[in-house]
């Protein structure tokens, strides 16, 4: 009984620091808005959440300050205080969560995924996908290889965007000449068919990216392609390639 009284004085504490932290968030937010670069943002990204108008780097530095003032925060409280800003109608308070999260790596691993795919699942635009697959999956996907099923799994699903986060959640990993490219080039094949914009960007970024460090590697998988793959993704596979291996693959174009 003891025991049931600590533990719910516990959460009791951590939901009100949570929602006091909240509140900080919010008015520091508030204090920086920028309602014409709100305006522009929202058109650009095709949004339809409210936004502040706070920048990118702005919300890097929110987090990082968090991070310096809130050095012992626990797990527990990271993971909460992260899902309650993504759970905002404000784009600047999700970008936020995310960023905090980013900054806490030593909470991202595997028992994270249900997380960060619920984020992925409910996301509706390409920055938020981008930055859950490439800083958030990526980090747990390069601490445990389990996370691999759960890219075979979004890469058959309904959602373009969890295709697309299939095959660019190993980004950072490409650049370090690491990564299953061997899986990455099954789910591309399978996708060349696709009109989405998104998808076909994606797939040449991946392989532009495999390029960096394994030239041959994509020539060979851009050689094979070229037959199938749009316009659209041979341009950005070969943009890294020696010139003489860029010329044979976009001269059919």
């Amino acid at each position: 009984m003891g025991f049931e009284k600590t533990d719910k004085s516990h959460t009791s504490k951590q939901n009100s620091a949570i929602r006091k932290q909240l509140a900080s968030f919010r008015k520091t937010l508030k204090n920086n808005a920028d309602p014409e670069r709100a305006v522009q943002e929202k058109r650009y990204l095709k949004s339809p959440f409210k936004f502040f108008g706070t920048s990118l780097p702005f919300a890097d530095r929110t987090a990082k300050k968090f991070r310096k003032a809130n050095s012992d925060a626990g797990r527990d409280y990271i993971l909460e205080l992260a899902q309650k800003l993504w759970d905002s109608e404000y784009h600047d308070e999700k970008r936020l969560g995310l960023r905090i999260l980013q900054f806490h790596p030593e909470y991202l691993d595997f028992s994270v995924m249900p997380v960060l795919e619920n984020m992925l699942a409910t996301s509706t635009g390409w920055d938020f996908v981008d930055d859950i697959s490439i800083h958030l999956v990526g980090a747990v996907l390069e601490k445990d290889k389990k996370v691999y099923g759960y890219l075979k799994k979004w890469s058959a699903s309904d959602n373009f965007w969890m295709r697309r986060a299939s095959m660019i959640s190993q980004v950072l990993l490409f650049r370090q000449n690491k990564g299953d490219k061997k899986l990455f080039f099954g789910f591309a094949g399978k996708m060349l068919h696709e009109k989405e914009f998104f998808i076909r960007k994606a797939i040449g970024w991946c392989v532009r990216e495999i390029s960096k460090a394994s030239p041959d590697e994509a020539f060979d998988f851009l050689m094979k392609i070229k037959d199938r793959a749009s316009g659209l993704t041979l341009r950005e596979g070969a943009k890294r390639l020696p010139p003489q291996q860029g010329e044979m693959i976009l001269d059919i174009r």
